[in-house]
């Protein structure tokens, strides 16, 4: 927060391109513990997005954890293709594949933006302009904005302007 008062929107805060490292590697802690539960007591299970079976030659996942968040019914999407859930956008996913059976839950909604105002606060934040009502999220030039943020913050990288001080930042809205 600047001396007015406001949030500066033109780049990501160094609290939270700390925070979004060290929750995910909490997240993948956490995935990997329960995977060796499963796999002990004899379910065989993999966690996809630390699984280089999962990554291209351009060092991209094709396993994506909020879709698989969604198929599992733990929210719908958002303009900037983040997965609001009953808590909110701003989170951090993992995902484990196992044998273990689980019975279903059921999903709660039926559209992929059921849980989006579509109120465009999103875009409004958007440092790279990557985001309109018309047109959802366009990738290219938040991964251009992305590469900025690592060249500025190496080794870290991120931005999440699209997921604060929005309405679905802590709620579906």
């Amino acid at each position: 927060m600047n001396q007015l008062g406001y949030y500066d929107m033109s780049w990501p805060s160094i609290k939270w391109l700390h925070r979004r490292v060290e929750d995910q590697a909490l997240v993948n802690k956490l995935c990997m513990y329960l995977r060796s539960v499963f796999v002990n007591e004899g379910y065989d299970s993999v966690v996809p997005a630390l699984d280089q079976r999962y990554w291209s030659a351009h060092f991209t996942s094709n396993w994506s954890e909020r879709h698989v968040a969604f198929v599992c019914g733990l929210g719908t999407f958002g303009l900037s293709k983040g997965l609001i859930t009953q808590k909110g956008i701003a989170g951090r996913l993992g995902s484990i594949v196992t044998e273990l059976y689980l019975p279903p839950d059921k999903r709660e909604y039926e559209d992929i933006y059921e849980y989006c105002s579509m109120c465009g606060s999103c875009a409004k934040n958007c440092p790279a302009n990557a985001i309109s009502i018309e047109n959802g999220k366009i990738h290219d030039p938040c991964s251009a904005f992305l590469r900025k943020t690592g060249e500025k913050h190496k080794p870290r990288t991120g931005c999440g302007k699209c997921q604060v001080g929005v309405p679905c930042e802590s709620r579906i809205p």
